[in-house]
C-alpha cells in the first residue's frame, strides 16, 4: 500500500466514521464485492453474485437514496482553502479573469476532500446476507476475514488533493468567465485544473466517481484473550483490531451463532 494511500484512506476513515475510502476515487466497485482489509482501505476478491450460487440473481436488494448532499472536510491544521472571486487579485497581484478555489498546504500528508452531489445506494436486506455469509462460514465455504460492500456513495463532483511537501498548493478554476464565484455545493458548476505545486495527489473536479464505501463482516462485539473478555472499543487502530479478530489462534466465539454481521467502522 502506498503511503499516499494509506494518509488519504486514515482521513476519510477518521471523518466519516463507519465509510471507507474507494481507492482509488472512482475504482469500479459494485455492491456485493467482497474482499480484505489492509488497514483502512479495501482490498477485493471478488464478486459475491458470480462467485457463490446462493446470491445469484436477485438475491441482493438494492435502495438508491435520490438525497443529495454535500460532503466536505480538510486535515485539522495546515489547509488553506480560499474561494477567490472572478475579479480578484490573486497571491501575485493579477486580476483573476474566473473564479477560482485556492488551496495550500502547510505540511506533508494533509487531506482536502469535497464532494458534492453525494447519493448513496445500499443493500437493504443486510440481515439475510449476513445469515447466508455465517451458514456458508460454519459449512467452511466462507473466511471469517472476508468483508462485503454493502454501502456505495456516488458523487457528481469531487475535489480531492494530498499534499507532499509543507510548502504545496492547488488551485482550480470555473470553465465558464460568467461564474461570478465558486460554490463548492453546486455540482452543476464545471471546474478544471489551473496550477499545482508539490501535491502527493489530485483528483480535480472530476464527476462522476465512487468514493465512499460502507462494509460489513462477521464478527464478534466481545474477544477472549488470555483468559479475560476485552471490549473491541478499548483495542486501538483498525489494523490491530483486524488482524486479532480473524487470527486463528484467538478464540473469538464458542460457535459461529454467536457471531453478527455488522457494519465496520462502529468502533
Amino acid at each position: 500500500m502506498s503511503s499516499i494511500a494509506k494518509v488519504y484512506a486514515d482521513a476519510v476513515k477518521k471523518h466519516f466514521k463507519v465509510l471507507y475510502a474507494n481507492w482509488e476515487p472512482g475504482a469500479p466497485i459494485e455492491l456485493g464485492d467482497y474482499g480484505v482489509m489492509e488497514g483502512n482501505i479495501f482490498i477485493p476478491m471478488g464478486k459475491l453474485k458470480k462467485d457463490f450460487p446462493e446470491f445469484e440473481g436477485d438475491f441482493l436488494q438494492f435502495t438508491p437514496d435520490q438525497t443529495k448532499d454535500n460532503k466536505e472536510f480538510k486535515s485539522e491544521v495546515g489547509v488553506e482553502v480560499s474561494l477567490l472571486p472572478k475579479g480578484s487579485l490573486s497571491v501575485q497581484g493579477v486580476e483573476l479573469a474566473k473564479a477560482t478555489l485556492d488551496i495550500k498546504f502547510s505540511s506533508k500528508n494533509m487531506v482536502y476532500f469535497n464532494a458534492a452531489g453525494c447519493t448513496t445506494t445500499r443493500i437493504t436486506n443486510k440481515a439475510k446476507l449476513g445469515e447466508v455469509l455465517k451458514q456458508m462460514l460454519s459449512a467452511g465455504r466462507w473466511k471469517k476475514e472476508y468483508c462485503v460492500v454493502t454501502d456505495l456513495v456516488q458523487t457528481e463532483r469531487a475535489i480531492i488533493a494530498v499534499s507532499n511537501s509543507g510548502n504545496a498548493g492547488i488551485s482550480i478554476e470555473a470553465d465558464s468567465p460568467l461564474i461570478e464565484k465558486i460554490n463548492l455545493a453546486d455540482a452543476s458548476i464545471k471546474m478544471s485544473l489551473k496550477t499545482e505545486k508539490d501535491i502527493g495527489y489530485k483528483v480535480p473536479a472530476d464527476e462522476g466517481l465512487i468514493l465512499l464505501i460502507g462494509i460489513c463482516k462477521i464478527k464478534n462485539p466481545f474477544l477472549w484473550w488470555g483468559g479475560n473478555l476485552v471490549p473491541l472499543a478499548e483495542i486501538k487502530g483498525p489494523d490491530v483490531l483486524y488482524r486479532i479478530e480473524n487470527a486463528p489462534e484467538i478464540v473469538t466465539e464458542g460457535s459461529v451463532d454467536e457471531l453478527i454481521f455488522g457494519q465496520m467502522g462502529m468502533v
